[in-house]
């Protein structure tokens, strides 16, 4: 029996750090920037560093490493990358069952340009995009999904997997992507009647209480919270990065703050896997939401002090030891 079966993407993460990018406003858009080289150049690089992201696999080794019995539902292809993963997934103790191989397409692959704390990504999606439903009786076995963002063709398993959810008495947790929220996220909204805990960062959230004729900043959270909360899913929590989380269900709503700079950010990749997937594995050993904020909170702020999504994940008494030691905002 597991705890949670989590389903999205797994990549194959390469970061190439340099100091030889320039960096300025993007003319189009005053509050971004532009990270950019000469054309025809070649870049040495400082430093490169190999690693792993997808929100499916960040989400599986995160709650494993927090004692969660967990399998991760995820399309690979026949290459090295991706015998890399399975053997990370196997490290870590996530159930590896589910994982399908891809003979057509390659294991998707990230491509991260660092400059100092600025980034930009390069997104090969893969076998990422060809996820399929698996056959029901392999999905019965769990208590919680863990559903993160799907892309492509994979996009098309979200209602099935919701819809088997309900029937089998499974709790869902949704951390919706880009594909799911764009175009006033009208199929999404027809599905979250279904979902136990919705997961959204503050951009998202004011993307999904949009309605169809206008779509206006919400500064107040309270009514961010309740408008998203209106929408159907039971429980709603919001993450505004060094602010903190805001969390809602019917009977509770509370503010969490975020920690002071007790913390180093290096590399913000796979904060918030981790801050979700820390969330949902606290509720899941029965703690209450403030304390699973808190170790959330924790767990996603030290990830920020490494390159890569997985390396600065915690185990369950390192969160509680490091929580001891930092101080809040």
């Amino acid at each position: 029996m597991h705890d949670c079966i989590t389903f999205g993407g797994a990549t194959r993460d390469v970061f190439f750090k340099t100091s030889k990018g320039l960096i300025f406003p993007d003319p189009e858009d005053e509050q971004e920037k532009m990270l950019a080289f000469k054309y025809g150049q070649k870049i040495i690089t400082d430093n490169a560093y190999f690693s792993f992201g997808g929100g499916a696999f960040n989400t599986a080794v995160s709650m494993a490493k927090l004692d969660i019995k967990t399998a991760a539902c995820i399309n690979i292809g026949k290459d090295e990358s991706a015998h890399s993963i399975v053997e990370r997934l196997k490290e870590v103790g996530v159930d590896a069952s589910l994982v399908t191989i891809d003979r057509e397409n390659h294991t998707a692959l990230s491509l991260i340009v660092m400059d100092k704390k600025d980034h930009v990504a390069f997104l090969h999606r893969g076998a990422n995009n060809f996820l399929r439903m698996p056959e029901e009786e392999n999905l019965q076995n769990t208590k919680w999904f863990y559903i993160t963002s799907l892309t492509g063709e994979s996009a098309t398993i979200l209602p099935e997997l919701v819809k088997f959810a309900v029937k089998s008495n499974i709790k869902v947790a949704l951390n919706p992507g880009g594909t799911q929220l764009k175009g006033n996220c009208k199929h999404l909204k027809t599905l979250l009647a279904g979902v136990e805990l919705l997961i959204l960062n503050r951009e998202e959230a004011e993307e999904l209480a949009c309605s169809e004729e206008s779509c206006e900043i919400i500064e107040d959270n309270k009514i961010l919270l309740h408008k998203v909360q209106q929408l159907g899913p039971k429980r709603v929590i919001i993450t505004e990065g060094a602010k903190g989380s805001y969390y809602c269900d019917a009977q509770l709503i509370n503010f969490e703050p975020a920690f002071k700079k007790d913390f180093v950010v290096i590399d913000t990749t796979g904060a918030g896997d981790t801050f979700g997937a820390t969330f949902l594995a606290s509720i899941i050993k029965g703690m209450e939401i403030p304390m699973a904020q808190k170790l959330a909170a924790v767990n996603a702020a030290h990830v920020t002090e490494y390159i890569g999504a997985q390396e600065g994940l915690l185990t369950a008494k390192e969160i509680e030891s490091k929580l001891k030691s930092v101080k809040r905002v």
